[in-house]
């Protein structure tokens, strides 16, 4: 199969697919992209990705190009923009290839959800009724009364670190827990799996890695 019909290149979003349909058909590229993808192994497993030139297809061919990468556990990146972000009832999703973070500065309003494949940075406060889900950790810049889930795939290991922490529920993995009554507000708590159950403890900072091994 000819290997010049496509070209992945890396971009700060993922990767970009891009299809030259001067040199063959769609039917080709389409085999093409099975072959590369089904050699590639899990190289490219959870990687998100976009289209370099999408315009050259039709959406019925875009839609069999994407269901394609998405068949070998690609994601779309969707970029967000300012009227997503200030509609209260609308999904806003962020994804991005394994270890990298989200970094989102607006608040999150009740009804919206984020949600981060690697870990998630929100320099704003968190809503009752929003939601903050990643596969890594999540950090809040702001006062979170909302839902958060860090190590949504399973990561027990995964923290959550909060300026003010008054959250509805907390998800570290497997585990879920909600901040006791009477917590104290003072700034910056760090949320992490001890012993089988979630703790909330002060951060600090010249003491973070010991708090993380809990010695």
């Amino acid at each position: 199969m000819n290997n010049s019909l496509i070209s992945i290149k890396g971009t700060a979003v993922g990767l970009s697919f891009a299809f030259d349909t001067s040199q063959a058909g769609f039917h080709q590229i389409c085999l093409a992209l099975e072959e590369k993808l089904l050699h590639s192994g899990d190289f490219f497993l959870h990687a998100a990705y976009t289209i370099a030139d999408p315009g050259v297809f039709t959406l019925e061919e875009l839609a069999i190009i994407e269901d394609i990468l998405e068949k070998y556990s690609l994601v779309k990146y969707v970029p967000v923009t300012e009227s997503e972000i200030s509609d209260d009832h609308h999904e806003i999703i962020y994804h991005t290839s394994g270890g990298n973070a989200v970094l989102l500065a607006k608040s999150i309003r009740g009804g919206q959800k984020v949600s981060a494949r690697g870990s998630a940075v929100i320099c704003g406060d968190v809503n009752p009724g929003a939601e903050i889900v990643a596969t890594g950790n999540i950090v809040i810049m702001g006062t979170c009364r909302g839902m958060l889930h860090a190590g949504a795939e399973g990561d027990n290991e995964a923290y959550i670190l909060a300026y003010t922490l008054a959250a509805q529920q907390l998800r570290i993995g497997e585990y879920v827990a909600t901040v006791p009554e009477g917590l104290d507000n003072t700034p910056l708590k760090l949320v992490k799996v001890h012993d089988g159950h979630i703790i909330i403890t002060e951060y600090i900072s010249s003491q973070f890695a010991v708090m993380m091994d809990f010695e």
